[in-house]
């Protein structure tokens, strides 16, 4: 039997131990499994509590689990690492009980015109300012500016 090699000429004479390594038929693909993720949808969408759904898309979920819900950003944060992977999620019904309240005060008057910026989680909210806004327009602007942005998990 015949052995050929790469890298090792044929014409070598001098008597050693010479070896090679040729990869050409290893296997490099990997095998993945699927995820699962289990979350809130928001009320009224029309994914299905309590059940699988093969999630393809941050997309897909915005449009079942409803724009801002608690799945639709760990659909989205999920597939901004893996984008092609097979995942599935559950949505799960939130329990009862009372909505958590944040109170965002405004102390001073606006003493020249530009933007206030405010970070919902990891998402900008930039309200404008004119010089000379109040607090109560000041606060308005930045109402405004938060309830713009349809994919945050709550309204001002």
């Amino acid at each position: 039997m015949t052995i050929s090699f790469n890298t090792i000429p044929s014409n070598t004479l001098v008597p050693l131990f010479y070896a090679e390594m040729d990869n050409q038929a290893a296997n490099t693909a990997q095998d993945s499994g699927a995820s699962l993720l289990i979350g809130h949808a928001n009320n009224g969408a029309e994914i299905v509590a309590n059940s699988l759904v093969l999630m393809p898309s941050a997309d897909y979920a915005r449009q079942i689990c409803g724009a801002g819900s608690q799945l639709a950003r760990m659909v989205e944060a999920y597939r901004q690492t893996d984008p092609f992977g097979e995942l599935y999620v559950i949505a799960v019904p939130e329990s009862t009980g009372a909505a958590a309240t944040v109170t965002l005060t405004v102390t001073g008057a606006a003493t020249e015109t530009g933007t206030v910026n405010v970070y919902v989680g990891r998402t900008r909210v930039q309200a404008p300012v004119t010089n000379g806004d109040n607090v109560t327009m000041i606060a308005s602007s930045i109402q405004d500016a938060i309830n713009a942005v349809p994919t945050l998990p709550f309204t001002a």
